[in-house]
């Protein structure tokens, strides 16, 4: 029988999607190569199955394989698959169950993505990518034994003859320079200003709103920031718009936060009560980010296909419990920052299961800057001069906290 093949191609503006049927099904092997200056992502399979191709060019440049009734083959299940070494213009491919009866891959970038094309062809779906300033480059191909050594490192660092499997003539990957590359990644920041829109928030005594105090804190945040020149900066709102929850969570998530911060202004019946507060999640609320998980189709860097539900669930708590230590570790720093410059509430370091806290794979705290109830915060949270001072509290704990996690990486 003679099999169609079905070509497209298409330059990434930002996001791009496809979809095709293809004349395969169980995903039997993976393999990334490099071939002149374009990365090829090969995915050989059996079966029947449907492929949605997506781009993002938001946050770290990622490529999205979202492949339909398919699962990987029993060999491959015998493996640790959820993460498979890159080469030339991709990083590394990671792997997890979507739903039931699929399966998604997820290509981080060693640089921006220029354009893509794709084809189908004898039971091989191929990928074919030119990143920006792409170079010719060396080979990379899966063998189970790399396989097994890639999972929990983040980039690949191989002895050559783990990488080339029957292959002759093939030089073993050298990835220094895409190593480079995202080591030099500024951290992502996103800034959260809490409510907006037809949610004010907060109303003051003098009617003071939280939507306007929140947002204008958080834009003196990204221009203290941005100053350092350290980072990348994203607003889940610059207006006085109103942002879902999960709309903010899933912003941070596409932006590759390395932190979130949400800023909210208080309010109670009693108005001697002041102070600022950090929350971060708490434990009560580890099964919602795990819902959030299965409803949203998130891919997690854990390994979610080779296993039961329940499996599942203790790796994504896993996930998320080492995300919750790190936001306890920014909320300890932050803390002490913030008592240089403001009064702050008793037990200032709280927990709750708060929605924009939910991300299972993003450090994330939500800091109550005052009580607007209250008639000397709403005053000062009413001022620029206030807000600078609050915020370089905040700058300064974002700093010491990457410094600390610079550290903690380099195991000095």
């Amino acid at each position: 029988m003679k099999l169609t093949t079905k070509i497209g191609v298409f330059l990434v503006l930002g996001w791009c999607l496809f979809a095709i049927k293809a004349f395969a099904g169980d995903v039997t092997g993976i393999k990334v190569s490099v071939v002149g200056v374009k990365t090829k992502i090969e995915i050989r399979t059996s079966g029947k199955i449907s492929a949605k191709v997506f781009a993002l060019k938001v946050g770290a440049p990622r490529i999205v394989i979202d492949l339909g009734n398919a699962k990987f083959s029993p060999a491959l299940q015998r493996l640790d698959h959820s993460v498979f070494p890159g080469a030339g213009g991709v990083a590394q491919v990671r792997a997890a169950a979507r739903g039931k009866t699929g399966l998604r891959l997820v290509a981080d970038m060693a640089m921006p993505v220029q354009s893509m094309s794709y084809e189908f062809e004898n039971g091989v779906f191929n990928v074919w990518i030119t990143g920006e300033g792409q170079v010719s480059a060396q080979t990379s191909i899966l063998s189970p034994i790399s396989s097994r050594i890639m999972r929990g490192i983040a980039y690949p660092r191989l002895k050559p003859q783990l990488w080339v499997e029957n292959v002759v003539g093939v030089p073993s990957p050298h990835l220094k320079n895409a190593r480079s590359r995202i080591r030099m990644r500024k951290p992502v920041i996103v800034i959260d200003p809490g409510h907006g829109g037809n949610d004010p928030g907060a109303i003051g005594i003098t009617k003071v709103r939280e939507e306007i105090v929140t947002l204008k804190a958080a834009q003196e945040l990204r221009r203290q920031l941005l100053k350092t020149g350290r980072y990348r900066v994203v607003l889940t709102r610059n207006s006085d718009v109103y942002v879902k929850h999960e709309k903010r969570v899933r912003i941070a998530r596409e932006a590759g936060a390395d932190l979130f911060i949400s800023l909210h202004a208080d309010s109670l019946e009693k108005t001697i009560i002041r102070g600022a507060s950090v929350y971060t999640l708490a434990d009560r609320a580890h099964k919602r980010g795990q819902n959030l998980v299965n409803t949203q189709n998130w891919i997690l860097d854990v390994d979610l296909a080779s296993h039961s539900e329940a499996v599942g669930d203790i790796l994504v708590n896993l996930a998320q419990r080492k995300t919750l230590s790190k936001s306890a570790q920014f909320a300890d720093i932050l803390i002490p920052q913030l008592k240089k410059r403001t009064v702050l509430l008793g037990n200032t370091h709280r927990r709750a299961g708060l929605y924009v806290l939910l991300a299972p794979d993003v450090p994330a705290i939500l800091l109550e800057m005052g009580f607007l109830s209250n008639k000397e915060d709403e005053k000062l949270l009413n001022t620029s001069k206030h807000r600078a001072k609050l915020m370089k509290s905040v700058t300064e704990a974002i700093n010491l906290y990457f410094k600390k996690q610079t550290t903690l990486q380099r195991g000095l």
